[in-house]
């Protein structure tokens, strides 16, 4: 078996996707999630994440905290939740992942692990 790369997924809304279909899109995250569970899958290391209102944003300004509660109005698109899969490369990781429900609904940043 050749040597696997981690690679740190991002989901995202996108305002120019797709509405959620639950006959498509339903279909698309079940069999991505019986792929990654399978036996030529990987270990489950994801998860979603809370709206927009639970959100907060802690910048620094002149030695100053300054911590500001959500929802942030300059966003367009939202996290929707991040896992880490393995792949040969990047190109298979993007293979794998355009069979994702996000593919359509949304948008995905895919970024190799440090040092792969």
């Amino acid at each position: 078996m050749s040597a696997r790369q981690k690679f740190l997924v991002i989901h995202m809304t996108d305002p120019a996707g797709a509405e959620w279909d639950p006959s498509v899109d339903g279909t698309r995250l079940q069999r991505w999630l019986e792929f990654r569970d399978g036996p030529d899958g990987w270990e489950a290391n994801g998860q979603t994440v809370a709206g927009p209102d639970q959100a907060r944003r802690i910048t620094a300004h002149d030695g100053d905290l300054v911590v500001t509660d959500g929802p942030f109005p300059e966003f367009a698109e939202w996290f929707l939740g991040v896992e880490w899969i393995e792949a040969a490369d990047m190109e298979e990781a993007t293979r794998l992942l355009a069979e994702h429900s996000t593919a359509r609904i949304g948008r995905m940043y895919v970024i190799p692990a440090s040092g792969a």
